[in-house]
């Protein structure tokens, strides 16, 4: 785990908000939503279709500019000091895994997961090293040399995450990565998921549509409004871990999805 002052967000959005400019005039999508999380600490984001959840994401990654308002990681500002040394730091911090694996058909396995230290200049013998570490972490030990085409869809989603966790993020910023899987898939790779995020201490931002999933791997679940979005309720989840499929079972883990699910209840689709 990471020192970290307590008195500091390893993440803090503050106020941030985004306006889209048309020829059709201006539509708010986000209107100031503060999110923050401790080193370590997993929040899931729930909200309607089309309230900005993946254009929240982006900005968070340095991807979109916002409107107003910035995001921090570990201290280092994405916006305010765009351009110069600290933003680059925050962003080179942070990592995305996406609904779609997004791996190179043309590399193996552990070329595709030692891609951004390839690009970041690492030696090849040092990134392979780390690709087969993270193969062992994701459970992927003897495909190394495979190709993305001969991996089940799970398998392939592992690949991403270890992809992410690569360059050894302070954040990982999630955008529904298993939303594509069966049930029994997704379940077995949100035990995974929780498992991985336990061995490397990274701090983990996950969109998702499901109550159960942002339970099941959140420290704190992040309710956002219709459009233009605000952050409609927060949800703490106390539930121990290691978390089980099982504990979906239990009245703590349906009393829980209930509340947010009241707390979202007439939203528009």
């Amino acid at each position: 785990m990471r020192a970290q002052s307590e008195l500091q967000p390893e993440l803090l959005v503050d106020n941030i908000g985004k306006t889209f400019e048309s020829a059709a005039g201006s539509v708010k999508a986000i209107d100031r939503i503060d999110i923050s999380a401790k080193a370590g600490e997993f929040i899931s984001v729930l909200g309607p279709s089309g309230c900005g959840k993946t254009t929240l994401l982006r900005m968070i990654g340095g991807l979109e500019r916002p409107t107003q308002g910035d995001v921090s990681i570990g201290g280092h500002s994405v916006w305010k000091s765009r351009g110069d040394k600290t933003a680059g730091e925050a962003v080179r911090s942070l990592a995305f895994a996406f609904q779609d694996s997004r791996l190179f058909p043309w590399f193996s396995i552990e070329d595709n997961i030692a891609l951004p230290l390839r690009l970041r200049g690492e030696p090849k013998d040092k990134r392979l090293a780390r690709a087969r570490e993270l193969c062992a972490l994701v459970g992927l030990q003897g495909f190394e040399k495979a190709q993305p085409r001969q991996l089940s869809g799970g398998m392939r989603q592992r690949v991403s995450l270890a992809r992410a966790l690569a360059i050894d993020p302070r954040l990982v910023l999630l955008d529904e990565p298993f939303g594509a899987l069966d049930a029994m898939t997704r379940d077995q790779m949100n035990l995974e998921l929780q498992r991985i995020c336990k061995a490397t201490g990274a701090t983990v931002l996950l969109i998702t549509h499901s109550i159960a999933e942002a339970v099941f791997l959140g420290d704190k679940v992040v309710v956002l409004s219709p459009r233009p979005s605000h952050v409609h309720a927060v949800h703490e989840v106390h539930l121990p871990r290691p978390r089980t499929i099982a504990m979906q079972e239990t009245p703590e883990f349906q009393n829980l999805v209930r509340a947010i699910r009241s707390d979202i209840a007439g939203y528009p689709a």
